[in-house]
């Protein structure tokens, strides 16, 4: 079994998950394809938390290139879940991110995903440097000097 990844900071948003009955497998556990989409709804709350609300996503934007999961537990219908996510580093042209689904009763993680992002620029359709305000953005946000 995959080792849960050492947080070196508290994670600052938390994303409350509403679980639907058709993420349950016919087993009575959350389908693995789910937490695909709970993760990304955590990534997207988080930049909206970093940019203060509205972000402009037709301008250079953040693509997913890479999304590892590790499962720790099987996760149940009733449980009472939220998605922690932060960012671990930042690059000359991508954001690496670390998420967790918790149990918000017992704390357990179900399972934690480890992703990179890259910053493009839509109209060339190619990677881009990662402009400075987003970078001062992440790291207000997260409380740290850089990334």
């Amino acid at each position: 079994m995959k080792e849960i990844a050492t947080v070196e900071r508290p994670f600052k948003c938390h994303t409350a998950i509403q679980m639907r009955f058709n993420d349950i497998d016919m087993l009575g556990h959350l389908n693995n394809t789910s937490y695909f989409e709970m993760f990304d709804l955590g990534k997207n709350d988080y930049f909206v938390k970093v940019k203060q609300g509205y972000i402009e996503w037709t301008k250079p934007s953040l693509m997913i290139v890479h999304m590892g999961i590790d499962f720790m537990a099987q996760t149940r219908f009733y449980e009472h879940v939220e998605v922690l996510t932060q960012c671990t580093h930042l690059g000359d042209k991508s954001v690496h991110m670390l998420q967790q689904l918790v149990n918000v009763d017992t704390g357990e993680v179900k399972c934690q995903c480890q992703s990179v992002l890259c910053y493009f620029d839509i109209e060339t359709s190619t990677p881009a440097t990662i402009s400075d305000e987003w970078r001062r953005d992440i790291a207000a946000y997260e409380g740290v000097d850089h990334l």
